[in-house]
């Protein structure tokens, strides 16, 4: 699946747990990883809809910072795409709500 940050092509791909590509740059294993030299997300395959969901989210925020060049320290940036993972659906549920009400009242 291919996807568009800015100018950018990111390639979505599932692969199974214990794929080479789940391994992050320090040997640890995990269940999502965003590679900016290659523009691909990997996400294990054998997750839940609601874990796939926030995996997704907080690979995507990682796209997002590589893309729009925000250098964060590590841990930070990870502390970023947690509560992105954590709170960013009732962010923009909130978001869409409010905007539909002062469409309605506008009108």
């Amino acid at each position: 699946m291919v996807f568009r940050v800015r100018d950018s092509l990111w390639h979505l791909e599932f692969c199974r747990p214990n794929s080479p590509n789940l391994l992050r740059s320090n040997g640890t294993r995990t269940i999502g990883v965003s590679d900016n030299s290659v523009k691909t997300v990997w996400i294990a395959d054998n997750l839940s809809d609601y874990m796939r969901e926030r995996v997704l989210c907080h690979e995507i925020t990682h796209c997002i910072c590589f893309d729009y060049d925000i250098s964060l320290p590590i841990e930070l940036e990870e502390r970023l795409c947690n509560f992105m993972a954590d709170h960013g659906r009732e962010i923009i549920d909130l978001v869409d709500s409010l905007l539909s009400a002062i469409m309605y009242m506008v009108a």
